[in-house]
């Protein structure tokens, strides 16, 4: 009688004690940003298709860490956009070789990044986004974020943040990734 109680307390602590995490994604300790919203684009130009010129692709070898720097340009109603993307690997930032992706959002001022993956060591991004209409956008909430799959946002960690709007132009620099997905300038 005693080994079956045993193992059935046993049993029952490890169903208990071990719960799923629901997004292995999200961040821990940031603090999620309730009224804020991914910064919108102007208008594509009609007529325009934007397809896979929008997503880059590169090899970085985890172990010695890289870099993956890609500009991307489209035309809109307003004239060009041009995003300068520029990720950079610490040696170690993961194990393995993986073909890295960054695709930009067209109708926002973020990207998607892949594959899905956590970083041993966080991985430094810097992004500018300029030929933007930034009439009221306000600078004192214009942050970075990392867009969960449900759509909430979570502040990350950078160097800085900055907006010009004679130019038009948001840029984050050292923004620190602790995994990949969607990122964005939000207000």
């Amino acid at each position: 009688m005693k080994k079956f109680a045993t193992i059935t307390l046993m049993v029952f602590t490890l169903l208990l004690g071990c719960t799923p995490d629901a997004n292995i994604t999200s961040p821990d300790e940031s603090t999620i940003k309730s009224q804020a919203q991914l910064i919108k684009l102007p208008a594509l130009k009609s007529g325009l298709k934007i397809e896979t010129d929008l997503t880059r692709e590169k090899y970085i070898n985890g172990y010695n860490g890289g870099s993956f720097i890609e500009q991307f340009e489209f035309q809109c109603v307003t004239g060009n956009v041009i995003i300068n993307s520029q990720l950079n690997f610490p040696a170690g930032a993961f194990s393995g070789g993986k073909t890295i992706t960054q695709t930009f959002d067209t109708e926002t001022a973020s990207l998607e990044f892949g594959p899905a993956m956590q970083f041993n060591i966080p991985v430094k991004y810097t992004l500018t986004v300029s030929g933007l209409d930034l009439t009221g956008i306000n600078p004192e909430t214009l942050d970075f974020v990392y867009v969960a799959q449900n759509g909430s946002i979570t502040g990350v960690e950078y160097d800085s943040i900055t907006m010009d709007v004679a130019t038009g132009t948001l840029k984050v620099t050292n923004a620190k990734l602790n995994h990949f997905s969607r990122y964005g300038f939000v207000n």
